[in-house]
């Protein structure tokens, strides 16, 4: 296709299908040299609250921390990850997570070639006292998740607590072949999102996009949205959406 100068790429001012053929690699402070692809930032559109970067990480090769006002949740796609936080030791491998709040010291350590999905957000802290939230650790591939409007064929796993300490909400999403979303989603929560497995259809405003395994999508607030699964297996999304912080206060200093 790029011999044509065509791809599924599209950019619009409220959201964004961005394919594989179309990343560029960059490096990025505290990672390996060349090893980001960031997907979604500021710049984007009407202007995004977060940051969705891809990382590939070769053997041995390490990241540090993110700026300290900087909350970020790391997801493993492939390979295999040593984290040490709070002066413990993890180890993360394909499916597995790690939420990591503004502020906490850690390092990530590639035991093997790995992949990883990243998110991040300067922090909002809430206007009640509450608990700040704390380090999690996870693998997806652990949890049962839960029928989405009670469609067995529509499964969500929260991979964060419900809680409001927490600024922002990762899940997974799955679907049967031939499930959808069970009516079009209009909301002022912007996505980022990942296609970990399968294809299917995305409405994104007003277009109908194909979208397939390493596509990244990002949708604005409001932007009309849709998903139907196509093909003969399941297909799964990665999921990050911003919560629990009145509208309002979304932008004060």
């Amino acid at each position: 296709m790029h011999r044509l100068g065509l791809t599924r790429s599209s950019i619009q001012a409220e959201h964004a299908l961005i394919t594989p053929d179309t990343f560029v690699r960059t490096s990025l402070e505290g990672w390996p040299r060349d090893a980001c692809t960031v997907h979604i930032a500021p710049v984007i559109g009407l202007g995004a609250r977060f940051v969705q970067f891809g990382a590939e990480m070769p053997t041995g090769s390490a990241a540090t921390s993110a700026p300290r006002h900087i909350g970020r949740f790391v997801f493993v796609q492939h390979g295999r990850v040593r984290l040490e936080v709070a002066g413990e030791t993890h180890i993360l491998t394909e499916y597995g997570y790690a939420f990591l709040p503004a502020g906490s010291e850690h390092q990530l350590t590639a035991e093997q070639d790995s992949r990883l999905t990243v998110f991040e957000k300067p922090f909002e802290a809430p206007s009640l006292p509450l608990t700040l939230p704390k380090v999690v650790i996870g693998n997806e591939r652990d949890l049962d998740g839960a029928h989405f409007e009670g469609d067995p064929g529509l499964v969500a796993r929260k991979l964060l607590p419900d809680e409001a300490s927490f600024d922002f909400m990762v899940t997974t999403m799955s679907y049967a072949p031939g499930a959808t979303l069970p009516y079009v989603e209009v909301h002022y929560m912007e996505h980022g999102l990942l296609m970990l497995e399968g294809e299917g259809i995305y409405r994104l405003g007003e277009r109908y996009y194909q979208v397939q395994e390493g596509d990244v999508i990002w949708m604005g607030a409001h932007c009309p949205q849709w998903y139907g699964a196509l093909g003969k297996r399941w297909s799964k999304y990665l999921l990050y959406k911003d919560m629990n912080r009145h509208p309002l206060g979304m932008h004060s200093p």
